[in-house]
């Protein structure tokens, strides 16, 4: 809440207070908070006084209020966010004028939103999804996408197109498959084509003609071979630990997490690491894709296809494939899709806490029973992974894993644990309005054991989020500008339960990119047995000077930074050494004019060649080299430089450009 001396308020005290504490309201659910503050300031004031923490005590106490039913948004009807036939066709019909006129990307656009809204039936059923399909596929034959045409073809069939246009989709796809020099798979298209000619709508003579057609395709291609079998299944190659720590096998061998009683779990090398080296990996067990990127990226792995699949129950979720839309309908989407109307107009400004609710909705009920005495208030471990037997393995994907981070539950004031039970309350509503619960859902607005039980573990994962969840991001670029003038933006977050295990540094040891929504964390500089391997939460001291990076660092992760880009009150970037000229002679390694030249020759040399091969998008040739310049470096100056920090920059971008996510914008 706020801090008063007096303690009889009226309603405008109170939401000018507020409004001081937390800023302008954004969404129905900060203004309904406000009105919750006001409207029983004097019961909230005095619940504050008693400093009364306990989560469940929080729950119960708020979930009395009437403005904790959210009844007027949840019960809120959104008819142009449903299914809808009508809707569907008028945006096939201005696909198909768009493809006219040539507009290709207009077109896709338009088809695709006509695949959102089209109406569907398990499993993939219905008459105007396959007809969106079957034209969206004709545009992808424009754009050469030969894999996404193949796979809105056998997607349109499967939602039942007419079996009398068979044979203008058979035809489509043998054709494709003869652009991608699978003949033997086109021969067999064609053929098929000819099985259905019989159900399609012609007259006698063109049905003959093009049976003829076909015929001749098939004779041309008899001699023909397959010239790329392998690409039939052709997928990109993700980088792998060769050698994974047994008992964190998210972590390379190399890496290795130890515990002190002032700073936590930290990773330390276990070996010399090299410059580029891959010693993380780790596929998220809780991700959740942001408001904006909804509908454009897949909700699934967040990568962004040209041809999204829709969601079955709802229009403002996509998937990039049948496998992902599978994996989610298995898993969180049906109990959110319940819900997703009012799920994105809440004006939650923490992002991260929506991890907290998909961390509940992946899951059914029965597993939280399950665990519920290993998930009790007293068996938080902060040590957990460090102290358990030696067979023990700290897996990602283990809900122990993800439960036993550090929240600071004791560090949060009143204000703070009030506004996380307010936002709690809203999540376990819209888990009521999907009848998560079963029997154990209340019949009225207080809650039962078991909603309360899921409402502190919501409330605890919320702290966990804001402790230690990270972006997922793709990195951008408009037109065919080079790869690293591209911008990485954030599409939405995780939680990662073995990479928050490295400490914070304001000039990491790892840079991490993402792939999907996992992520890969490479060395960034060379790294000596014994030395910590450090990840950056917040912003680098080369981007952000120390005394804007300390207090979030402080207010958010409750810690201060003893790094040495803070000890040395290291300068941002602008503010470095610029040039060998610049270097103040104590920063200096070598004194002997002869070997300096030298050195400082071979780092021009081959700072020279790294951007030649950039600019010829050569990144693998690139990155090759960077070892050797950055070793010249480091026998030449200490750190900081400038030359440091252009080095880790364009090694990231490159190592980005290779495997991470990534997308190419037209003008």
């Amino acid at each position: 809440m706020m801090e008063v001396c007096d303690r009889d308020l009226d309603k405008f005290d109170v939401a000018d207070m507020l409004n001081d504490e937390l800023g302008d309201a954004s969404g129905f659910l900060e203004i309904s908070y406000r009105e919750l503050c006001s409207n029983h300031a004097q019961e909230m004031i005095e619940l504050q006084d008693r400093d009364d923490s306990d989560t469940e005590t929080l729950l119960n106490f708020m979930s009395r209020f009437p403005e904790t039913q959210f009844l007027q948004y949840l019960n809120a009807e959104a008819p142009v966010l449903r299914k809808n036939a009508t809707r569907a066709q008028q945006l096939r019909d201005q696909g198909n004028k768009a493809y006219e006129k040539a507009n290709n990307t207009m077109a896709l656009h338009l088809y695709t939103q006509s695949v959102r809204f089209s109406p569907y039936q398990q499993p993939g059923l219905g008459v105007e999804l396959a007809l969106a399909y079957a034209n969206r596929s004709a545009v992808l034959v424009q754009a050469k996408e030969w894999r996404l045409a193949l796979q809105d073809i056998d997607l349109s069939f499967s939602a039942g197109y007419s079996s009398d246009l068979h044979y203008k989709l058979l035809e489509r796809k043998a054709k494709i498959l003869m652009e991608m020099k699978d003949f033997e798979s086109a021969k067999n298209s064609f053929q098929d084509c000819i099985s259905s000619l019989p159900s399609a709508k012609l007259e006698e003579d063109k049905r003959e003609n093009l049976k003829l057609t076909l015929t001749n395709l098939i004779n041309s291609l008899q001699d023909k071979k397959d010239q790329s079998p392998s690409d039939k299944s052709k997928k990109s190659a993700f980088p792998n630990l060769s050698s994974p720590n047994p008992k964190f096998p998210a972590l390379s061998s190399s890496v290795d997490i130890k515990f002190g009683s002032s700073t936590g779990r930290f990773a330390v090398a276990t070996r010399d690491i090299a410059l580029g080296e891959l010693v993380c990996v780790e596929h998220p067990p809780v991700a959740f894709l942001h408001e904006e990127t909804s509908g454009i990226n897949c909700s699934n792995c967040f990568r962004l296809s040209l041809a999204p699949l829709p969601s079955p129950t709802c229009t403002q979720t996509v998937f990039c494939s049948t496998i992902c839309q599978d994996q989610a309908m298995a898993s969180y989407h049906v109990v959110e899709s319940k819900f997703m109307d009012v799920l994105f107009q809440n004006g939650l400004k923490k992002k991260e806490w929506f991890l907290a609710l998909r961390a509940i909705t992946q899951k059914p009920l029965q597993f939280f029973l399950d665990i519920r005495e290993r998930l009790s208030k007293d068996q938080h471990n902060i040590n957990f992974g460090v102290t358990e037997e030696k067979d023990f393995v700290y897996n990602s994907s283990d809900y122990n894993s993800l439960y036993n981070l550090v929240g600071h539950h004791e560090q949060w004031d009143f204000q703070s644990h009030a506004y996380k039970a307010f936002f709690a309350l809203f999540f376990i509503r819209c888990l009521q309005k999907s009848k998560f619960f079963l029997q154990h859902q209340s019949p009225n607005q207080s809650l039962g054991p078991v909603e309360l039980y899921i409402g502190r573990l919501i409330v605890h994962l919320m702290e966990v989020a804001t402790m230690n969840a990270h972006e997922i991001g793709q990195l951008e670029l408009s037109g065919s500008d080079n790869w690293l003038l591209g911008n990485t933006t954030s599409v939405g977050c995780a939680l990662e339960p073995t990479l928050v295990l490295l400490n914070h540094s304001c000039d990491p040891a790892v840079y991490r990119l993402n792939i999907g929504t996992s992520t890969y964390c490479f060395a960034c500089r060379p790294l000596s047995a014994g030395d910590e391997v450090t990840n950056c939460y917040t912003y680098s001291y080369d981007v952000t000077p120390k005394i804007e990076r300390a207090p979030p660092l402080l207010t958010k992760y409750k810690f201060q930074c003893m790094c040495v880009a803070c000890k040395e009150n290291w300068p941002v970037s602008s503010f470095l050494p610029k040039a060998f000229n610049d270097v103040e002679p104590n920063k200096l390694k070598i004194s002997d004019p002869s070997s300096l030249q030298q050195k400082m020759a071979i780092i021009q040399q081959v700072g020279a060649k790294i951007h030649r091969l950039q600019q010829e998008e050569d990144y693998d040739s690139a990155m090759g080299l960077y070892s050797q310049f950055y070793n010249a470096l480091h026998d030449l100056i200490v750190p900081p430089h400038q030359f440091y920090v252009i080095a880790r920059r364009s090694y990231a971008t490159c190592l980005w450009v290779k495997h991470g996510n990534k997308v190419r914008r037209k003008n």
